[in-house]
């Protein structure tokens, strides 16, 4: 595992803390000043004005820009901000890939693609609108698992819980209904999305499970397995010693999860 970004850290953010070094004590700036701002060691930034700065057009636009928000007095977050994004700008633009060397990689393109997220977007909106309909509804709240509800929406074709967006913290009852503790997120459930990724479903919201659940799948014709293999609408897990039932409810997105749970809560 060498993700690209270690590239830039190891080959990128050297060259460009010893041309910050350098231009800094140009401008009058203390070694330990020049620490502070690196947040580096005094010892490490002696090293670095001990290095002489080869010319490079792309790193001393970058490095220029970079002593030009410190001497301005810019806050650390918006340095921070302009670093990484230039990290995603080189990246994407095959800066790191000949020195990766991994055929026919397009991990740094496929990352922020306008298309994938844009398609981040819409699952984020939709579990937001589920959200609200599942909000809308008080009966919901006595689905509600001991180990709480969350509900999950992977992208299309995905392969990794980071791929799939859920809510932090889960749902949680308050003033008889439920509720979201945050906005959605990707990455923020690696339960339901294994869930989704083992059965190939699109979206999932996980409840309670007894006979009374049972009589109302049955009655509202909602098919079911306890099997990972077979397709249904709602997959049951019975539990076991100290593990509750629980009940996953499937749907083609957040929004028709959302209205299943709805129609159970309603006829429970």
């Amino acid at each position: 595992m060498y993700p690209p970004c270690l590239l830039f850290i190891e080959h990128a953010l050297s060259d460009l803390r010893v041309r910050v070094a350098h231009a800094l004590k140009s401008a009058g700036f203390t070694q330990t000043e020049i620490a502070h701002h690196l947040n580096v060691s005094q010892a490490m930034v002696s090293k670095y004005l001990a290095r002489e700065v080869e010319l490079c057009e792309e790193m001393d636009e970058v490095s220029s820009e970079l002593v030009r928000m410190i001497t301005g007095g810019k806050d650390q977050q918006d340095i921070l901000l302009y670093l990484c994004q230039t990290c995603f700008r080189w990246r994407e633009g095959g800066k790191t890939c000949t020195l990766h060397n991994l055929p026919h990689c397009t991990v740094c393109t496929h990352l922020r693609s306008p298309d994938i997220l844009d398609e981040k977007r819409k699952v984020i909106q939709t579990i937001k609108e589920a959200l609200a309909i599942l909000e809308d509804v008080p009966q919901v709240v006595e689905l509600m698992p001991e180990v709480r509800m969350n509900i999950a929406m992977s992208l299309e074709n995905a392969s990794t819980p980071m791929e799939v967006a859920a809510v932090p913290g889960r749902l949680i009852p308050l003033h008889g209904r439920v509720t979201a503790v945050s906005d959605p997120e990707f990455g923020a459930s690696h339960h339901l999305a294994s869930i989704l990724l083992k059965t190939e479903n699109k979206a999932v919201i996980n409840i309670k499970y007894d006979d009374k659940i049972r009589s109302c799948l049955d009655v509202l014709e909602f098919s079911s397995t306890g099997s990972w293999d077979e397709s249904a609408d709602v997959l049951i897990d019975e539990g076991s010693f100290g593990i509750e039932p629980c009940a996953y409810i499937f749907g083609r997105d957040a929004v028709d999860a959302a209205l299943k749970v709805t129609k159970i809560a309603e006829l429970l």
